[in-house]
């Protein structure tokens, strides 16, 4: 599966560089392009922008170069948001059908044992580490606070490095962040059943509101054709 990634990714970025100008409409994601969303992603967005026969592109992004390019309408719109960061930027339109749902786990050394829920990591742990620009889980950590301390790490990898070199007593990640190289990494110490399901959206900035009927149109149509399902099949790893 990590070269069937690998050549996925190299054909995905190619063509995306290749349909690249003025006409073409750019997305940004907080995943890294390694990760299994980027690649899910990549493919859901080409099918999603056939069906309103527009250019599309994925760039990577730190999460919050991402959230302020959209702002200034460097980007047409964000890959990969949960439903509450529309909360945040009502401004933003939110396309209705979410185009993934990932899975979150917490990463604990070995010997300790599996932390299966939010109210486990409360009891458990003291220090906890995220992927910096994930919205969602700094909201739910820094509510547990003083009782947990929870800090912003760049990438999975390094959150679950800080795991391995007890920095930290747990690492928070959703299974879509994982590359190859971060999955290995998991043997190095033990997860639980997952905490949550995360249903992940599209947001289009407000200079791109003539868009949003089509796009919800055209997403309805890719969910009727089972097209998020065949992608899963593809990309995620059982």
């Amino acid at each position: 599966m990590p070269c069937r990634w690998s050549a996925l990714l190299a054909t995905t970025l190619a063509a995306s560089a290749a349909a690249q100008g003025p006409d073409t409409l750019i997305f940004g994601t907080t995943h890294e392009s390694e990760a299994v969303v980027f690649v899910y992603a990549t493919d859901y967005l080409q099918r999603l922008c056939a069906e309103i026969h527009q250019r599309c592109a994925l760039q990577s992004l730190p999460g919050r170069r991402s959230e302020a390019m959209l702002g200034d309408g460097s980007l047409a719109g964000e890959m990969g948001r949960v439903k509450e960061y529309g909360y945040k930027h009502p401004q933003y339109l939110r396309i209705e059908e979410p185009f993934v749902q990932t899975h979150t786990y917490v990463f604990t050394p070995r010997g300790q044992p599996a932390i299966n829920s939010w109210e486990e990591l409360a009891a458990t742990a003291r220090s906890v580490s995220y992927k910096r620009g994930i919205y969602t889980y700094q909201t739910k950590l820094e509510a547990l606070q003083p009782r947990l301390r929870p800090h912003d790490v760049q990438n999975v990898p390094a959150c679950l490095e800080m795991v391995i070199k007890g920095r930290d007593q747990a690492c928070v990640y959703d299974d879509g962040s994982l590359s190859a190289a971060s999955r290995a990494m998991l043997s190095q110490g033990r997860i639980g059943r997952p905490l949550e399901q995360l249903d992940l959206y599209i947001y289009v900035g407000a200079d791109q509101r003539a868009l949003v009927a089509g796009i919800n149109a055209a997403a309805r149509r890719l969910q009727a054709q089972g097209i998020k399902e065949e992608l899963r099949r593809k990309y995620f790893v059982r």
